[in-house]
């Protein structure tokens, strides 16, 4: 009888000492590992992003996606590296991959993926332009999106596009960009223009009618009324052309 409780005693200290043990084995175990949270590595994927595209930070919204769970790495210093194959114009969904080294040490790969969306102001018509009309405020209005492949050289003010000529017809709902308008001309083929040749102190002029459309500054085709000559001068403004002699 006494022989049977010592035993019951003795496989209880054990039972007690084996509980001990695994416990605090444990407690070893997981203070000599570290984690990377999913967290941490679709946070660090976000900053490497905003680091490579060539958009302000406020103007994105990105999402990036990891199927994995929580990495569990052993002790030593953690490098997570990120490399993403980016387009400079374009945005929508970027590959991404994660090296992860301890103390200089590969020890895993991962692949995600993500999707980025820009923030652009964007002029753009709101009833249709035929070619060669100027564009008025009752026509076009500012509007705000949010786009993978945003406008290269989109005006962003409707400023921009006030009192241009449509170089083409544009549609309800045309996205504006320079290309679709220019600076209607100053003056016309047929009106009557003076033409200034200056000198020094010598000045000499002469009536002249426009051969084409011009612009301000720019040169334009004259015929000189008094020689019947047809020469080439800068038109300086809305009456005159300036020529060189």
């Amino acid at each position: 009888m006494i022989i049977r409780k010592n035993s019951i005693f003795i496989n209880s200290i054990l039972y007690v000492c084996l509980s001990i043990y695994l416990i605090m084995g444990s407690i070893a175990t997981a203070s000599e590992t570290q984690v990377v949270t999913v967290e941490e590595i679709e946070k660090g994927a976000i900053e490497k992003l905003v680091s490579i595209l060539p958009w302000e930070k406020d103007l994105l919204e990105i999402n990036v996606y990891y199927k994995g769970e929580d990495i569990i790495l052993p002790p030593g210093k953690k490098e997570l590296i990120y490399k993403a194959r980016a387009n400079n114009q374009k945005a929508g969904r970027i590959p991404l991959t994660l090296q992860i080294k301890v103390n200089g040490s590969f020890h895993k790969r991962i692949k995600l993926t993500s999707r980025v969306l820009v923030t652009q102001d964007i002029v753009k018509t709101i009833h249709s332009v035929r070619k060669g009309e100027i564009i008025s405020r009752e026509k076009i209005q500012l509007e705000t999106i949010q786009t993978e492949r945003p406008w290269k050289n989109a005006l962003t003010s409707t400023d921009q596009a006030l009192d241009y000529e449509a170089k083409r017809n544009l549609p309800v709902g045309k996205i504006l960009t320079a290309k679709y308008l220019k600076k209607p001309a100053l003056v016309t083929k047929g009106d009557k223009i003076l033409i200034l040749a200056e000198k020094g102190t010598m000045k000499i002029t002469a009536p002249g009618i426009l051969k084409e459309d011009g612009y301000e500054g720019a040169m334009i085709k004259v015929l000189n009324m008094e020689s019947k000559k047809v020469i080439y001068g800068r038109l300086v403004d809305a009456n005159t052309v300036k020529v060189s002699f």
